[in-house]
């Protein structure tokens, strides 16, 4: 292996120069290690912290086996690209080789989990199987992302700002049950609306509940939520904007009117309206949330597909005599799948805020179960009174994790869309 061919990727740029300006490219390789380093280590060290002082007792044995499943991740991908460049595996083998690693670390983490501690019923067994998987994504991020930051430039690294947000939120709420200094859903831990002091770093509620437990766990509703509805838009809206503009006419033009009709609603008021019929609970929600944004879908892949129908290849598949189904697998949807990513990306941000107003209005989960969303309800109330803490850091973390989404989806639109590059 030659000195020009061996690099450093990921976030931390190439180490090696390719063209010789050595100086330029150590002095970017130095800062992005520094701000890469030094905000791992905080991170890092804050989770440590919190896990010294956890309320389950193994939280320091939690971080430490998810960040021994992202260092295993690590290994392997250098194996796998190592193999890779010594011809020894193919690109396609190395990825179901790494794909590998991650199965196995599942299966060894809900194994761990459930032999651990039996009486959790298997919360344990999804926060390691979780938390590893995410770190391991993250790792692989770091190490091996400089090539989209390459291709595409400030893109590629809002796109990737937006990933580690996303993904540095969801390892918090995987792990936080383990790591929370009190549980969430206690009442008279400490007194009430407390301000923020060193036993209670983010200050208590109306209630006596540690804030800041509250604001690691509450997390857990608006992911699920969101990741629900999202597959459900996804899953309804792309079929459906696919097969009626590929077939236009009547069923074209119905389904058009409908969708339209829903796109013509406030989407806050039509979610509300729908929550309030189907009850409280996650699915519920999701499915109110998912009816609000499927003709988002609709529209994006409609537009599409109306345009890639009429390009010269699919005119030619019709003419051969290809069928429907293999003229639309085969051709129209890889070319419009793009659109539908970057609308899914974009479409996590709106539903993270739509499920924080449900809950706002009380059209959420009961009380006990800790939620943003019902914090910023209670703050709400004792804002006035100048407590600013209680609604504060709940409404900071939905605003970046909707920023997270935000940035990812802005970002993979641009990487997804040469021509806006242009």
């Amino acid at each position: 292996m030659s000195q020009q061919e061996t690099a450093i990727s990921g976030v931390f740029y190439y180490l090696i120069p390719r063209t010789g300006d050595w100086k330029e490219r150590s002095r970017s390789f130095l800062i992005g290690l520094a701000v890469v380093v030094i905000g791992s280590l905080a991170i890092i060290s804050a989770f440590i912290g919190l896990a010294l002082r956890s309320n389950s007792g193994i939280g320091i044995y939690v971080i430490v086996y998810t960040i021994l499943c992202a260092f295993v991740v690590l290994i392997s991908d250098a194996y796998r690209k190592y193999r890779i460049q010594e011809k020894h595996m193919t690109p396609r083998t190395g990825w179901l080789f790494l794909s590998a690693i991650f199965i196995i670390l599942g299966f060894v983490s809900v194994v761990v989990g459930l032999f651990w501690v039996p009486e959790s019923e298997g919360s344990l067994s999804s926060a390691l199987v979780l938390g590893g998987t995410v770190l391991g994504v993250v790792v692989i991020l770091l190490y091996d992302g400089y090539p989209i930051l390459e291709e595409r430039g400030s893109a590629g690294y809002v796109a990737m700002a937006g990933l580690l947000i996303v993904f540095a939120m969801v390892y918090m709420t995987a792990v936080s049950w383990w790591v929370v200094p009190y549980d969430p859903r206690d009442l008279d831990v400490g007194p009430y609306i407390s301000a923020p002091s060193v036993q209670f770093p983010l200050g208590t509620t109306s209630l006596g509940q540690d804030l800041l437990s509250r604001t690691i766990a509450g997390g857990g509703i608006m992911l699920q939520v969101a990741v629900l509805s999202v597959l459900v838009c996804f899953s309804v809206g792309v079929p459906l904007g696919l097969a009626a503009s590929y077939r236009g006419g009547v069923a074209d033009k119905a389904t058009s009117l409908v969708m339209d009709s829903i796109f013509a609603f406030p989407g806050l008021v039509l979610a509300i309206a729908i929550a309030a019929m189907l009850g409280p609970g996650v699915v519920n929600m999701a499915l109110a949330i998912a009816v609000v944004y499927i003709p988002s879908y609709f529209r994006v892949i409609r537009s599409q597909v109306l345009t890639v129908k009429e390009l010269p290849y699919v005119e030619a598949a019709i003419v051969l005599g290809a069928r429907d189904r293999d003229i639309l697998f085969r051709y129209v949807l890889p070319n419009v799948l793009p659109s539908a990513v970057v609308v899914m990306s974009i479409n996590f941000a709106d539903a993270i805020l739509t499920a924080a107003g449900l809950t706002f209005v009380g059209l959420g989960l009961p009380v006990s179960v800790p939620d943003w969303g019902w914090d910023l309800t209670f703050g709400s109330h004792q804002l006035i009174a100048g407590k600013w803490w209680v609604i504060t850091y709940p409404g900071l973390m939905i605003v970046i994790l909707a920023l997270g989404f935000t940035l990812a989806g802005e970002g993979l639109n641009e990487i997804l869309t040469p021509k806006l590059k242009e």
